[in-house]
């Protein structure tokens, strides 16, 4: 279990790797009663460790709290009540420079990929598995593009992440780098599942497992995981009806419950929202 200690993060089981690497790119101490937000990025660099480098570096006139890896390890760059350079020109119900108020949390996604013939591309010029990519349009934006997953483990270290600070400090907002400058920046973007961790982490609702279905539809939609998977039932402990749907296949929406949405093709049954997009 993660907890917070003198400002840092500890894991007294030691189940989760967590090092601290500090950088010298800060600002001093919140004011008091701060911090109270946090905001979600993701570091658009090739590894957890490279990007946590350079967010040590001087010249980068940048840097986060924490660099969440790809199997759930975590670097912590400065102290929570302490203030970093993670939200730029950035503002937030009435509020400008959003590095007074909030906690950084950078995890390692290339984010927004770049189609070729070969394949979706990173910035770095990496191939992305196809199961790796999500197909979806940004909130902010119409056209649809290619977005590096994120993985279980760090989707769990997050939350984590998150659940220790809003015991430790007065956290009442969970953010996006987009949420707070929607103007220049698309992270974390649609591959992670802002909306389910916020009513999770703040308002302690299981978006997997909500109480009550909502209105019954009747609306088209498209497969957009490389494999999604159909259960018999809303959420991921219960089993699967079959394999799983491929790319590109058309369902129809007859219900939706929470998180979740119950789908007709030639077989029928649930699938996660995020991986569904409506024509």
């Amino acid at each position: 279990m993660i907890a917070i200690e003198e400002h840092k993060l500890k894991d007294a089981e030691g189940k989760v790797k967590i090092s601290f690497q500090e950088t010298p790119n800060v600002s001093g101490p919140f004011s008091s009663g701060l911090p109270d937000t946090i905001v979600i990025h993701y570091t658009a660099g090739s590894s957890a460790a490279s990007s946590a480098s350079w967010l040590q570096n001087p010249k980068a006139k940048a840097s986060a709290h924490l660099v969440v890896g790809k199997k759930g390890e975590i670097i912590q760059l400065a102290p929570f009540d302490i203030r970093t350079w993670h939200a730029g020109r950035s503002s937030w119900k009435g509020r400008s420079g959003l590095n007074q108020y909030s906690i950084g949390i950078e995890i390692d996604n290339a984010g927004v990929l770049t189609q070729t013939a070969e394949g979706y591309m990173t910035n770095f010029s990496k191939l992305v598995s196809n199961k790796n990519v999500v197909l979806a349009a940004h909130k902010l934006d119409s056209n649809q593009r290619g977005w590096e997953a994120y993985t279980a483990e760090q989707i769990e270290a997050v939350e984590e992440i998150c659940l220790a600070l809003v015991e430790t400090y007065n956290i009442t907002e969970i953010v996006g780098h987009d949420d707070i400058a929607p103007s220049r920046k698309r992270d974390p973007g649609p591959a992670f599942p802002m909306e389910s961790l916020r009513n999770r982490v703040l308002f302690g609702r299981d978006e997997d497992l909500p109480d009550e279905p909502d209105d019954t539809l009747d609306e088209l939609a498209i497969v957009s995981a490389d494999n999604l998977n159909i259960r018999t039932s809303p959420g991921t402990g219960s089993s699967l009806v079959s394999n799983p749907l491929p790319r590109g296949t058309k369902v129809k929406i007859t219900k939706t419950q929470g998180g979740w949405s119950y789908v007709k093709t030639d077989i029928e049954g649930w699938v996660s929202n995020q991986w569904l997009r409506t024509v």
